[in-house]
């Protein structure tokens, strides 16, 4: 039943980042700084630590996609294949061992730098943007990874337990599946 939380979840911060985000960001920063936030990609990495890469690979697809049809970019495709291919690798790193609090905010600053580093080079590989990857890092991606490190601390409690929740669910569904 918890599982079906999930894409409630994932929507719901879906709306929060094109609705509310823009309103409480301080207008002096809108001029100077690109801010970012992308909280269902965070929820995605979560998924990719707790519970299973190939349901943040999932997930990361049908979001990503969702991103690019409704915050249409120049693009279509770029962050499904941003979220699906990021959200799969963390997952691949977070397989050989067990998360705690430190392993996961350096998963999740590592999956949130590889998409947006993902994102600027093939926007800069298609000349979309022709900005230096020094403004790039200064303006968009660093203060973009604070905005989301600082989701990920706050919610890291309530969605870790979620997810161990998901994850024992899931185990024991295949146990009964193979039995």
């Amino acid at each position: 039943m918890q599982r079906y939380f999930l894409p409630v979840i994932l929507y719901v911060l879906f709306l929060i980042e094109g609705t509310v985000m823009p309103l409480i960001t301080p207008a002096a920063w809108q001029s100077r700084i690109d801010l970012t936030s992308h909280f269902t990609f965070i929820v995605i990495l979560f998924i990719a630590i707790y519970v299973s890469r190939h349901w943040a690979l999932a997930y990361g697809l049908a979001f990503g996609m969702l991103h690019d049809i409704v915050y249409y970019g120049p693009m279509l495709g770029t962050y499904t294949f941003g979220f699906g291919l990021v959200g799969y690798l963390i997952g691949l790193l977070s397989y050989y061992s067990k998360a705690n609090l430190l392993r996961s905010m350096l998963l999740i600053i590592l999956g949130d730098f590889l998409l947006e580093c993902l994102l600027y080079g093939i926007y800069r590989i298609f000349q979309i943007t022709h900005i230096s990857v020094h403004f790039a890092l200064t303006y968009h991606i660093l203060p973009s990874l604070l905005i989301n490190l600082l989701f990920a601390i706050l919610i890291y409690v309530p969605i870790r337990k979620l997810l161990e929740n998901v994850g024992a669910a899931r185990e024991r569904e295949e146990e009964e599946d193979f039995n």
